[in-house]
């Protein structure tokens, strides 16, 4: 499954529709897409296809430094009040969407006070601290917030300004809007043409592009679900640009028309156990804001299973499937390595030991039955399934792995592969699973350890549209997370005391079995220029630097 011959995938390539066979079309570049599309507004989702698939639409206020991580202007400059409260936004002269309407603070007021509204978006903790969105002039508006906030920028540049001229001026359309899956305006550097779910995208380059003329006329997205064939394409010249982590990009036998760097990647990868009955998933909150007492999950709800998982099974057998030590760094938490000053290094990892794990189940009521073979507790017994996607090869090594040497500890494993569509929908938004390996991006603009906290936000607990998929309710920890974003004075050393508070207490109740964060090659053919990727680069950090690049001698 894992190596599919090569004349699969020529014959893959072979049933492709005409128009996106043009790898090496001078006149177009090929990106691999890493699924199907649930929507081209941002608002509704975070998955990785619709995001790459937007954000070639819908521009950030911001733009990050590829390799310092600073904000910097982008579509729009500002100013800072002397209180740290009040950010004032001027948007690019001339700016304008691709049917000739500028680019307004009203897009961007409309977007705000969507998310403000009782519409659920994903941008909800990000506007927790905005109180007003205030237009001065068609280019200049002003957000000021309740509070001081040391992420402001970083959660600022999470909105992306949005045609409000194409919705309903009370929001009454924004979730159902067929612009949403048809969206015939674009704000950024390319518009859609075409698309067909789970094969491709197709765009154009947007000849009204705030930044400037765009130098490669078509742009595709071909969703590439398989990674063989993924490394088998880009050796082909098939597609000209993605990232791979390390064992995959070993794969590649002749790198000699490619170019391409490593870094460690802006993310915190996990199997997550759900602490919530799945069969009924529930937000953490009613419509009044007062907490719901959920249904707990009949075997995760025990912190003693969970420690019992994480110890259950070893991480470095995944690990060396990357590359061993330098494939990637060993996780505590749900903060990057990466961002060091609020990366709590005291923290040992719980370490692989099936013996003390057998024993914290015995202690905890979970023995073995012994016609079956499989521990149960008050004659439930310690039955689950692993849930997920093989978009990424990491994904389904961690299932396999942990399905086989948690089996070991007389745990009843299940696996259940299911495609990225449904499992953005089911398993991700939705929270109907028991147990999934995935991965949560951060490092925005500019990277900051508040951007991984929506994984243990007890406000991000929304099925549906939330990002705690694993439905971690725990004040103390919503408080620290607070803390941290309101620090006075912002100063690291000050903030990085809330993050390591966050982090033992994570560590404590097992939120997550966190596992590691890889190191990521970004792959580019050589028959492109301007390709310049940095540390800061995100999931999908190309599409802030495609206007940049071109194709020729």
């Amino acid at each position: 499954m894992r190596r599919l011959a090569f004349c699969l995938a020529l014959l893959l390539l072979l049933a492709l529709p005409a128009s996106l066979v043009l790898a090496q079309d001078g006149d177009t570049i090929v990106i691999r897409g890493f699924g199907n599309i649930v929507t081209f507004n941002p608002a509704f989702t975070n998955d990785g296809a619709s995001y790459q698939a937007s954000n070639l639409m819908w521009p950030s206020p911001v733009k990050v430094d590829s390799f310092t991580g600073e904000t910097i202007p982008g579509l729009t400059t500002w100013t800072v009040s002397d209180d740290g409260l009040t950010y004032t936004f001027t948007i690019q002269e001339g700016a304008m969407w691709s049917d000739g309407t500028p680019i307004s603070s009203a897009d961007m007021k409309f977007v705000i006070d969507a998310t403000m509204s009782d519409v659920e978006t994903v941008w909800e903790s990000n506007a927790a601290l905005i109180d007003s969105v205030n237009i001065i002039d068609d280019r200049t508006y002003e957000v000021v917030l309740s509070a001081v906030s040391c992420t402001a920028l970083s959660d600022f540049g999470a909105f992306r300004f949005l045609p409000s001229h194409r919705f309903a001026a009370d929001f009454s359309d924004f979730e159902t809007s067929d612009f949403n899956m048809n969206p015939d305006v674009s704000g950024g550097p390319y518009i859609l043409e075409e698309w067909a779910p789970d094969e491709f995208q197709r765009f154009r380059a947007n000849p009204t592009y705030w930044g400037g003329e765009v130098p490669i006329p078509f742009l595709i997205n071909r969703v590439i679900g398989e990674q063989s064939v993924a490394v088998q394409a880009i050796q082909a010249g098939e597609i000209d640009y993605t990232y791979f982590q390390g064992d995959l990009f070993a794969q590649i036998l002749d790198t000699s028309s490619l170019q391409y760097q490593a870094f460690p990647q802006l993310t915190v990868n996990f199997l997550s156990m759900n602490w919530a009955d799945p069969t009924n998933p529930q937000a953490a909150y009613d419509d009044a804001g007062n907490l719901i007492e959920q249904a707990p999950h009949p075997i995760f709800s025990d912190v003693a299973v969970r420690r019992a998982v994480a110890m259950g099974y070893n991480k470095g057998d995944i690990l060396e499937t990357l590359g061993g030590a330098e494939g990637g760094t060993p996780l505590i938490g749900t903060v990057a390595p990466s961002i060091t000053w609020a990366y709590n290094s005291e923290i040992e990892p719980y370490p692989f030991d099936p013996v003390a794990a057998a024993a914290l189940l015995d202690e905890a009521g979970w023995t073995i039955n012994e016609s079956t073979g499989i521990r149960e507790k008050d004659g439930v017994p310690l039955a689950f399934t692993i849930t997920y996607s093989d978009i990424l090869l990491l994904f389904e090594t961690t299932a396999l792995v942990a399905q086989d040497q948690l089996s070991q500890l007389g745990m009843d494993v299940t696996l259940n592969k299911v495609e990225w569509a449904n499992y953005i929908q089911d398993v991700y938004l939705g929270q109907m699973y028991d147990a999934t390996p995935m991965s949560n991006s951060g490092g925005t603009t500019p990277p900051d350890p508040n951007d991984f906290m929506s994984l243990v936000n007890s406000a991000e607990d929304v099925p549906g549209s939330g990002n705690n998929l694993a439905s971690y309710v725990n004040p103390e920890v919503d408080r620290l997370i607070l803390e941290g974003r309101t620090t006075p004075g912002c100063a690291p050393a000050d903030r990085a005391t809330s993050y390591y508070q966050i982090q033992q207490i994570l560590h404590d109740d097992v939120a997550y079995d966190f596992t590691f964060t890889p190191n990521i090659f970004q792959v580019m053919n050589a028959r492109v220029n301007g390709f310049n990727p940095g540390p800061s680069w995100v999931f999908y950090g190309y599409t802030d630097h495609v206007a940049e690049w071109s194709i020729g001698d």
